[in-house]
């Protein structure tokens, strides 16, 4: 499918979601598509390729444009899915929305800077076929705790899910009768799709798996209550940015606030907690407050 078709269906779906529930006129719209040179080439959006348009936006993303005949005006049947910050169609849509509106603005190319994502980005690609297709994968894999000159082993793996965090790709698969294990991309060198098919369970929920944990390990422990202490500052952070979709208010004050979440205590969280620095208190459980004074004394020691 052509790059410039996937621009409009993306102009469409942006510019009807950013009317909101009041919904748009096809008239306004085709107003919007005329005045969009680059995208229109100052052609009129005829009835036909609108309402083609709306049908190809439905198969391609799942995402429903519905008219409302009480004003004729058009709207997102869903938003809700858009909103979604996790969701997988609002992660999609915004990633070609940004595609698209760079693509306008490529005279400002050198003021828009992005952060770059290790290598391993050119695995994700190949493992989406595999999931799509339910067929198990191989690759060579080495840990970063492994010595450098040790040889890489070869994992016989089913791709269960996908996971982007902090700027890497992580593959949750499982290999043979273990539990099922992360996989970092960018610590493996190839990767081959295999003939032989698997069979993912049926009451497997990917969201479910990590829904109790902070970035991508899971760990063993069960997840607990949480509470943190944080200045005024820093909270406007947290609240406009949650750690957790668990996260709470208990107390605000205009000094500070206290947050709870219900989660695993992983390496991951912990290093989370010390990247806030001295804007956050461990209150609850004791243990954690324990383990992060622990570990400020060994830094402040380190670094003295």
């Amino acid at each position: 499918m052509r790059k410039d078709l996937i621009r409009k269906y993306i102009w469409l779906i942006d510019t009807i979601n950013q009317a909101g529930s009041e919904g748009i006129t096809f008239a306004r719209i085709a107003e919007k598509w005329k005045s969009n040179i680059l995208l229109s080439k100052g052609s009129e959006y005829a009835w036909r390729t609108f309402m083609n348009h709306k049908d190809d936006v439905y198969e391609l993303f799942g995402i429903q444009i519905e008219c409302r005949k009480s004003d004729n005006t058009y709207h997102i049947a869903d938003r809700s899915e858009l909103k979604d910050a996790a969701g997988f169609k609002r992660w999609v849509f915004d990633a070609l929305s940004l595609s698209n509106q760079l693509s306008e603005s490529s005279a400002l190319r050198d003021r828009v800077l992005l952060e770059d994502s290790p290598s391993g980005q050119e695995f994700v690609a190949a493992i989406l076929e595999a999931m799509r297709n339910n067929k198990m994968v191989t690759f060579s894999y080495k840990p970063f705790w492994v010595n450098e000159g040790c040889v890489s082993n070869l994992y016989h793996v089913e791709p269960y899910a996908l996971k982007y965090f902090r700027r890497r790709w992580y593959l949750l698969g499982k290999y043979g009768d273990n539990p099922m294990r992360i996989y970092a991309l960018d610590r493996m060198q190839d990767i081959d799709i295999e003939f032989e098919d698997f069979t993912l369970p049926d009451d497997f929920d990917a969201a479910d798996f990590f829904n109790s944990c902070f970035g991508i390990i899971v760990g063993d422990e069960e997840p607990q209550l949480i509470q943190l202490k944080v200045d005024a500052f820093q909270a406007n952070y947290l609240r406009s940015l949650p750690l957790h979709h668990s996260q709470k208010v208990v107390e605000q004050t205009k000094d500070y606030t206290i947050f709870s979440y219900f989660l695993r205590i992983t390496y991951d969280l912990r290093q989370e907690l010390l990247a806030l620095g001295d804007t956050v208190e461990v209150l609850y459980p004791k243990a954690l407050r324990k383990t992060m004074a622990d570990t400020c004394r060994r830094m402040a020691k380190r670094n003295k």
